[in-house]
């Protein structure tokens, strides 16, 4: 798997309007991943695992990463119109299997109320947007990044991707980095927090084939938010990982991809 890590390309794109860092990899048909609220810190090990099957595209979003922020964007249905138009200019076959994490599965699940079309499988992850009724979702303008990034993961000590990206002395660019996110984050979801007003609503709507992947230990975004979506959108289906926190993706991301795939492929 080491070799296969190193297996993609990063590169700055002009798409959508604005200079995109793009992470790819892999071969087959396009995976578009959209990264949550605290970025993507990388070429993830489940990135690499989902890219034996298919082409994966992980584009930072605007604001994040090394991607212009512009003006215009003042909130995640912008954030959906643009994930649409960068596609576009990509020239990425539609309709495209998307796997949204946290902040980008909210993403996603916009996109996927206004432009059923444009989406052929949904893998939402931990996905933001609907407000618990058990339970609330943890509040990263109270804490520091870092403890938002502990909080991620159930064990994280353990989890040899919180350890090879967070797990050490950060330098003054990877902390900048942290708030730039956590700024970008607080100016698209801070009111209401976390979640939309309409997307409950609209969600009933969705005709779109969707996994909903939770950490059954998830003390970001709490199960009952998974429980929401799941009777939300119709034959969407509900798995819990356990053992695993809000980032399935980097704390079980062979469990994880298994369940991608599988979905993905039948």
């Amino acid at each position: 798997m080491a070799a296969l890590n190193n297996a993609h390309a990063t590169a700055m794109v002009r798409a959508a309007g604005i200079d995109v860092e793009v992470r790819r990899g892999g071969a087959g048909a396009p995976l578009l991943v959209i990264h949550g609220e605290m970025g993507l810190p990388g070429w993830l090990d489940a990135h690499a695992r989902l890219a034996e099957s298919f082409d994966v595209v992980a584009p930072s979003l605007p604001g994040y990463g090394a991607s212009t922020r512009p003006d215009w964007i003042m909130g995640v249905h912008d954030l959906a119109a643009w994930v649409a138009w960068f596609a576009r200019d990509l020239k990425l076959q539609t309709p495209i299997d998307i796997v949204g994490y946290s902040l980008g599965g909210w993403v996603a699940a916009e996109l996927a109320t206004v432009a059923p079309q444009f989406i052929n499988r949904l893998v939402l992850v931990g996905p933001m947007g609907v407000k618990p009724a058990q339970g609330e979702i943890f509040d990263y303008f109270l804490e520091s990044g870092m403890t938002g990034l502990r909080r991620g993961f159930f064990n994280p000590d353990q989890s040899a991707e919180f350890v090879k990206y967070y797990g050490r002395e950060l330098t003054p660019e990877e902390t900048d980095l942290i708030e730039q996110h956590r700024e970008m984050t607080c100016r698209i979801a801070w009111k209401p927090y976390m979640h939309s007003l309409t997307l409950p609503h609209l969600l009933p709507g969705v005709r779109t084939p969707t996994l909903i992947v939770w950490g059954a230990e998830d003390a970001i975004a709490p199960l009952d938010c998974g429980v929401i979506y799941q009777r939300a959108i119709p034959g969407s289906r509900l798995a819990a990982i356990a053992g695993c926190g809000h980032m399935p993706q980097m704390e079980k991301p062979a469990e994880f991809a298994a369940l991608v795939r599988g979905f993905l492929s039948e």
